[in-house]
């Protein structure tokens, strides 16, 4: 497959937000005063919003790059 690379860094991507998401809410139990909270929402909720758009970006490029591929290849052995 030929955007594996591609596809692999946006999964590890997603496991690190899933993974920092996870220890986050563990924090709760100890940590749940107004700070905590403005945390969240000036830096975890945007970064959050923001690695979503990333994977879909990330998704649509690979997707972009397949069609290229295919694009590409048929022109080769057409000639």
């Amino acid at each position: 497959m030929p955007n594996a690379k591609v596809l692999a860094g946006a999964t590890r991507l997603d496991q690190c937000a899933r993974a920092l998401r996870d220890h986050w809410l563990v924090t709760e139990a100890t940590w749940s005063d107004v700070v905590r909270q403005r945390f969240h929402e000036r830096h975890l909720a945007p970064l959050e919003s923001a690695v979503d758009s990333a994977l879909n970006g990330i998704k649509a490029i690979a997707e972009v790059l397949d069609q290229v591929r295919r694009d590409c290849s048929d022109r080769s052995e057409s000639l």
